[in-house]
């Protein structure tokens, strides 16, 4: 059954990208040459698949080692969720379920319990939850005309991130849970990083208002969506994500690494260095990236001997290097386009300057991360298993 199940995973994979591909280039101009051609066919969908693979290999792993059955999954993922006052009465309820006997029967034990832990009232009652969603809902309304009226192009934008941030605050105090802060630099870079890309996003609408046709709506939430949620996990980072304090001191470094990368290819297009320096240059900007990926992953697996250590690397990798790669687009497609008129990884090929908006939300929230995760999946299922005792 598991072999089958990979086969069609595989399958699933292979196809997918088959077909984006073929569409990709049926109305590509101009194509590219084939040997970019054939290598862009095989690398990606070969990533996914052993990406795929071993994120597999750790669930049906971890099936195995737990007991639990689809019922109970649900009842400790809820009791989870629940501020530490109310911690005991959801430990109680579990341990009642499993005293009940019968699939049906624990079903509805547990989605009873969840009914009523969703009942519960909130920490210091619902006046205070009543007051701040009403603060929220006032700064939602004031939002969309004040940014609207500073940077016309940002409305939606700024109606939706603080929808977004708002709700992340209710549900903070709705549960009475502080921000766990065990990890302070990372967080205090994820959450800089976020402010930089929101002003480099101001700058560069204020400074060329015409690029606002590049931030449709779906592109403005889209890119809320995704600041707002590395803002979530870096200050409410899921328990399920792991509660180490090496992996996200890795993803950090490896993101600003990936940044520092991205910045220096961009001022070293086009230069002329002597060889000696030439040859270094190949090979910070072909193996810095990959090692920014997969080296924090492999890292973080291997010393904590588990797939979720590394997991949580990468998804600190990813996070950061989301913000921060946007923060350095945005200046330097604008200088880069005062200098040649072109894109910034467009050569020298004449463009609106707002087309580079659209590039960076497209590389930066779209093919940063999947490449970084992808890798990052690899990289954490081949250091736990190199440190799983044999």
């Amino acid at each position: 059954m598991r072999r089958r199940f990979q086969t069609v995973t595989t399958w699933v994979v292979v196809v997918a990208w088959v077909v984006f591909y073929a569409v990709a280039l049926a109305t590509a101009d101009p194509l590219p040459p084939p040997g970019t051609a054939i290598a862009w066919l095989v690398v990606p969908p070969l990533l996914w698949v052993i990406a795929a693979r071993l994120v597999l290999r750790h669930w049906w792993s971890a099936a195995e080692v737990s007991a639990i059955d689809p019922p109970g999954r649900l009842l400790a993922v809820a009791v989870a969720a629940l501020p530490e006052r109310r911690r005991e009465w959801g430990r109680a309820m579990t341990a009642e379920l499993a005293e009940v006997e019968g699939r049906s029967a624990r079903w509805r034990f547990a989605l009873s319990s969840v009914g009523g832990l969703l009942m519960l009232p909130p920490a210091g009652g619902w006046p205070v939850l009543a007051l701040v969603a009403g603060v929220v809902v006032a700064s939602v309304a004031a939002a969309g005309p004040a940014v609207g009226a500073a940077v016309p192009g940002l409305r939606v934008f700024a109606v939706a991130f603080t929808v977004l941030a708002g709700a992340m605050v209710v549900l903070a105090v709705a549960r009475w849970r502080r921000p766990r802060l065990p990890v302070l630099a990372p967080t205090v870079l994820v959450t800089g990083g976020v402010a930089a890309s929101i002003a480099m996003t101001v700058l560069f609408l204020r400074r060329e208002p015409a690029a606002a046709q590049y931030l449709p709506p779906v592109a403005a939430v889209c890119l809320a969506a995704v600041l707002a949620g590395c803002l979530w996990v870096a200050l409410a980072a899921p328990r399920w994500l792991g509660t180490g304090r090496l992996a996200p001191h890795l993803g950090g470094a490896a993101a600003v690494v990936f940044a520092a990368w991205f910045w220096l290819a961009i001022r070293t297009d086009g230069t002329e260095p002597p060889l000696p320096l030439v040859i270094v240059l190949s090979l910070v900007l072909v193996l810095a990236p990959l090692g920014a990926f997969f080296v924090p992953a492999f890292a973080a697996g291997r010393a904590g001997r588990s797939f979720r250590s590394g997991l949580q690397a990468a998804v600190w990798t990813v996070i950061a290097l989301i913000p921060l790669t946007y923060a350095v687009w945005l200046p330097e497609a604008l200088r880069q386009h005062a200098i040649d008129g072109g894109l910034l990884l467009g050569g020298e090929v004449a463009a609106p300057v707002g087309a580079n908006l659209a590039d960076a939300l497209v590389f930066c929230l779209g093919v940063f991360p999947v490449l970084g995760l992808t890798l990052g999946v690899i990289g954490a299922g081949l250091g736990a298993r190199t440190a799983a005792p044999s």
